[in-house]
């Protein structure tokens, strides 16, 4: 691993981005078919008992596993979709079937869920629970510019958005490549990549995806997950926090305090014993009795919380820092990296950074795009040995990804 790269020195980043680094081995996955990676499936919505539909423009419903067609039109005024212990209720008309499926027959239809246009099909499935899950197939490119502008703001240097872009597309391309026997590829919120749709889209973000349209990383020719963060406070985090991942360009402990004028770089939290308590006693944990300590009793290379123990009266609570956050919200708990001192009948943690903190650092990349680094420049600033390529280069290929652990499936 190359550490401490002066963000000053760009000479030095343009021969690393030459020549690459290839320590570390892993094995990769190709499927015996490829799977189209010109769109993607994104989950917009799983476990609402009712939708509803709008569309403006010309457009047929089908079933979802045979494709008959159920209807067409050029417009449909907001239908409301449920399940039902036999099917499918579109509006008042029940149909004893699973799963419909929306499909625009123009580029310029719009099919909007719950009042929010999306571009591309939709996929409406009855779960055994009755409630729904919704699935937008959509073009890669369009995906992108419902993600990029929810990422990152719109008026970040366009090398920054650029970088950001490029990450995000080949996080969506990693998922379309070993996601392809489920169901869908990515969630639309922020436990995937956050997705506004069409509304969301601007014009500076959207440039940046068309500026990078097809650009990917790869280390030793795969796909890896280019997971990216808001600020990491410091230092970048190793994937292992993310799963079994060993990759070289996700090893972490990129020295970053570039990501200071964050406004998320420095956050402190107060938790009383009784809200510790009150978590506890509404998670699936349960309660613990009342609160007499909390410390992290362990740490990562990087000094995130991998271990927090809560001990109550009745018995002592191990959880990971993911499982810490996830049990507060992770925008009360932005980020692992805290210290947590006792304060009467509370605690108070002092925190740096927003997210896991694993890849790109966005503030980081914000500062290292001010002071005039091209967006290949910044993605191997944190992806240490990965190399920009495009789809157009490996289109006679089969495209393979570095998954969990070395193992292929």
């Amino acid at each position: 691993m190359i550490r401490g790269i002066n963000p000053q020195s760009k000479p030095v980043l343009k021969q690393v981005l030459s020549i690459g680094i290839t320590f570390g081995m892993c094995l990769p996955i190709a499927w015996a078919q490829q799977p189209n990676v010109d769109s993607i499936r994104v989950a917009v919505s799983q476990e609402d008992s009712q939708v509803e539909l709008q569309v403006k423009g010309l457009f047929s419903i089908v079933t979802a596993n045979t494709g008959r067609t159920l209807h067409e039109g050029r417009r449909l005024h907001r239908l409301k979709i449920q399940g039902t212990s036999q099917g499918i209720a579109l509006g008042e008309k029940q149909l004893p079937i699973l799963g419909i499926r929306i499909e625009p027959k123009r580029e310029d239809t719009t099919i909007s869920l719950n009042g929010r246009p999306l571009r591309g099909a939709l996929e409406i499935t009855r779960r055994e629970d009755l409630t729904l899950r919704v699935i937008n197939t959509v073009a890669l490119e369009d995906y992108l510019r419902g993600v990029l502008s929810r990422e990152a703001p719109d008026y970040w240097p366009i090398e920054a958005l650029k970088a950001i872009a490029i990450a995000a597309r080949t996080y969506a391309l990693f998922q379309r490549v070993t996601k392809a026997e489920q169901d869908y590829d990515v969630t639309g919120d922020v436990m995937s990549q956050d997705y506004g749709g069409k509304t969301s889209e601007k014009a500076a973000t959207t440039r940046a995806v068309q500026q990078t349209a097809g650009l990917i990383l790869l280390y030793q020719g795969r796909l890896f997950p280019t997971f990216y963060h808001s600020t990491c406070g410091g230092m970048t985090e190793h994937a292992r926090v993310m799963g079994p991942f060993d990759v070289q360009p996700l090893k972490g402990g990129v020295s970053c305090s570039l990501c200071y004028a964050s406004p998320f770089y420095s956050w402190q939290r107060r938790l009383s014993r009784a809200d510790i308590g009150w978590a506890l006693h509404k998670s699936s944990y349960g309660s613990i009795g009342p609160i007499q300590d909390l410390q992290v009793t362990r740490r990562t290379p990087s000094g995130r919380a991998q271990q927090i123990t809560i001990t109550g009266k009745s018995r002592t609570l191990l959880l990971s820092g993911f499982e810490f956050r996830s049990l507060f919200g992770f925008d009360h708990i932005r980020s692992p990296l805290f210290s947590i001192t006792p304060v009467e009948d509370a605690f108070v943690l002092d925190g740096h950074g927003w997210g896991h903190g694993v890849g790109l650092c966005q503030w980081g990349a914000l500062e290292l795009a001010r002071r005039g680094f091209s967006a290949a420049e910044i993605l191997v600033f944190y992806y240490r040995g990965a190399d920009v390529v495009s789809l157009k280069d490996l289109k006679d290929q089969p495209i393979t990804a570095i998954i969990q652990g070395g193992k292929s499936n």
